[in-house]
């Protein structure tokens, strides 16, 4: 039986800066040097997921994070919007 072929693409991207964009499902990723990368068909779902693996996960970002007062500024922020997600959306037809 014949596997479907499959593509990797491998980029180095100096101090890259990443954010979602909601308007067309994309991941974006822009360094200093005025380099994009941009990746359509991430969904919100697909999105929210990166984010739990790079900070759930058994290898996550916080062995590699600097703690400095921004990035804690931002993690504060981040449980924010956590909490009130959750807060809203805390009970679901998958918890019955």
């Amino acid at each position: 039986m014949l596997s479907q072929p499959s593509v990797m693409y491998t980029y180095y991207m100096n101090d890259a800066s990443v954010y979602w964009a909601e308007c067309d499902d994309s991941l974006n990723l822009h360094d200093n040097e005025d380099n994009t990368i941009c990746i359509h068909g991430v969904n919100a779902s697909a999105m929210f997921m990166a984010c739990r693996n790079a900070l759930c996960s058994n290898r996550n970002v916080f062995g590699e994070l600097k703690t400095r007062d921004h990035t804690i500024a931002s993690a504060k922020e981040m449980i924010v919007a956590l909490q009130k997600y959750v807060d809203k959306n805390g009970t679901t037809t998958e918890d019955n």
